[in-house]
């Protein structure tokens, strides 16, 4: 049994570890607030998101579209129907929330979508970033708020997994079994026709309540609609890597390994079966000299993919570079998917877009740094480095972004 990562727990307690061996690409998972909160965990999500929060972020905040729209009985409401002219600097923007707009839609039965606020909103962008590196797969967040006795959207598969975390107010869900099985982005339920379910009885017909969590694979039929409570949920896509990208990956670099594969297509006209032959045989043969590091190395490289750097704090980072003490804590940035080479005369900390250049000597430095989860230049003498050697190399990796600030200075 693999064991869950901090963020997946923190959605399905104990179920969490039953994961990935019962119910990824499976079978839904559903875990109510109070069962997590039995176990000891959070009943709540508002540290997330409340409800409070959603209005700071139609007011305030002033989101732009795309990062909110309406819909009502499945279909898109015209924007200029609920956005407003502002001007910022010297720029014209026509795209800002009218909130008295939004409001009287909402109360017309206008569902409030909020779009990828793992981009726009701290606390779900942590989540997320933790989220990812848990499963290995890329996450985004949409948020959804539902009037009472309305329906966002009619019985539908999504090409991704999700994970649903019922924020406030109580939705009715009704969860059918999959007509296409783990369904790719190229097969979406508007395929399927006007009437998907065909009068299955469903697998899950409940009623979600603040802090539940579910969990859906990709191809569920799911369908949710509020009673006499409005709803606020989180659905938190998880775009997996599947071995199909994996298989891609690996193509890409087939031609590098055999000049058969390299060749140019005959010029127009049918292709003889000769040809095609030759080509299976060439395809085949590079498939059998694909071996199991190598199908490790591309997998390993999707799922380090999947965190997205963190994003730098450009001021406290600039404070830290040039006011750095060897007493000064610092952690590495989540997401750069730094790695080191050499260690004879140099040593490279290799990033997706760029190397950095040490003595190799550093070599065993660089690794505590990179590993440990806070470091600071005093702490760097256990592995032979002084001091002022220490705020060199910590100073540079601040300089490029591979370390950030990791609290007060003590």
């Amino acid at each position: 049994m693999v064991a869950a990562g901090p963020a997946l727990r923190r959605c399905f307690g104990a179920a969490a570890d039953r994961l990935a061996e019962e119910h990824w690409n499976a079978r839904p998972l559903l875990v109510r607030a109070a069962e997590r909160a039995a176990e000891g965990g959070r009943a709540s999500v508002h540290d997330l998101l409340s409800p409070v929060d959603v209005d700071e972020l139609l007011g305030p905040r002033a989101l732009r579209t795309p990062f909110f729209s309406l819909v009502q009985n499945g279909t898109p409401l015209p924007r200029s129907g609920y956005t407003r002219r502002a001007v910022a600097g010297n720029q014209q923007l026509a795209d800002l929330p009218d909130s008295e707009r939004i409001a009287a839609a909402h109360a017309a039965g206008a569902t409030i979508v909020l779009q990828a606020l793992h981009r726009t909103w701290p606390p779900l962008q942590t989540f997320c970033s933790q989220l990812a590196e848990d499963l290995g797969h890329q996450c985004q967040v949409n948020v959804y708020i539902t009037p009472p006795g309305a329906q966002g959207f009619k019985p539908h598969h999504d090409t991704h997994d999700v994970v649903v975390l019922q924020v406030d107010g109580r939705k009715h869900w009704t969860i059918h079994p999959p007509v296409v099985e783990l369904p790719s982005k190229s097969q979406p339920s508007t395929r399927l026709g006007p009437d998907p379910v065909g009068g299955r009885a469903p697998v899950i017909d409940t009623v979600l309540e603040p802090g539940d969590a579910l969990y859906l694979p990709r191809g569920w039929l799911h369908s949710a609609r509020t009673t006499e409570d409005r709803s606020i949920h989180l659905t938190v896509g998880l775009l997996a890597t599947t071995w199909a990208d994996v298989l891609g990956d690996a193509v890409a670099s087939a031609g590098a390994e055999d000049v058969a594969l390299r060749r140019a297509l005959p010029l127009p006209g049918a292709l003889s079966p000769e040809e095609v032959k030759e080509f299976r045989a060439a395809a085949q043969r590079w498939l059998d000299t694909l071996d199991d590091d190598a199908v490790h190395r591309l997998a390993a490289r999707r799922q380090a993919g999947a965190v997205p750097p963190e994003p730098v704090p450009v001021l406290a980072q600039d404070e830290a570079v040039r006011t750095l003490t060897a007493q000064r804590p610092l952690r590495p940035r989540r997401g750069t998917r730094a790695r080191l080479t050499g260690g004879g005369e140099t040593v490279d900390v290799v990033l997706p877009d760029r190397r950095i250049t040490f003595p190799g000597w550093l070599r065993p430095a660089l690794e505590h740094v990179l590993a440990a989860e806070r470091t600071s230049a005093s702490e760097l003498a256990a592995v032979g480095l002084d001091p002022d050697d220490a705020l060199v190399v910590l100073r540079r990796l601040l300089r490029e972004s591979v370390l950030l600030p990791a609290g007060e200075q003590v």
